[in-house]
């Protein structure tokens, strides 16, 4: 990796190379179930995520290279809090700490959009989104047994404006 991968909000335009990077990161969680793989797949195929950015477009985050998406970040504002999706590094670009500047950019967004507080969940298996979500300011709120597509989960918050 010669220059570090930029970040910027996505266009329309780059929703179909978003969903390929998306299904690719997918593919290969290990503490996803098949259900879940398959309805997130489907969740953020190209149109989908096309109408995502449409809607709102602070939802969709991406970091790039001159020739692909490295990672992703993609929230929805719920009720004046911002529920963060996803957020997923590419395997090849893992290490470069690109999550972490994909979550800052994400908490940029809080003052345009109203909100005070990001909130997001994880298997609890996940132990890199763990150990992320707790080095960035985020706290567990919950645990939630055998809830989304029968697995267990832990809801974060991290209170960004006030």
């Amino acid at each position: 990796m010669n220059n570090p991968p930029l970040l910027r909000f996505a266009t329309m335009q780059d929703a179909p190379g978003l969903s390929k990077a998306v299904k690719r990161l997918i593919d290969d969680i290990p503490y996803y179930n098949d259900l879940a793989k398959n309805h997130e797949t489907e969740r953020y195929n190209a149109h989908a995520l096309s109408e995502k950015i449409k809607e709102d477009p602070y939802s969709v985050i991406i970091a790039h290279t001159e020739n692909e998406i490295a990672g992703f970040c993609f929230s929805r504002f719920d009720d004046y809090t911002i529920w963060l999706e996803w957020f997923g590094v590419v395997k090849e670009f893992r290490g470069a700490r690109i999550t972490k500047q994909l979550l800052q950019k994400l908490e940029e967004t809080v003052i345009e959009r109203k909100c005070h507080k990001i909130w997001c969940d994880c298997r609890t298996s996940n132990q890199s989104a763990i150990h992320l979500l707790t080095a960035t300011g985020y706290s567990q709120i919950a645990t939630i047994k055998n809830h989304w597509y029968n697995q267990d989960f832990i809801i974060w918050e991290r209170q960004v404006a006030s």
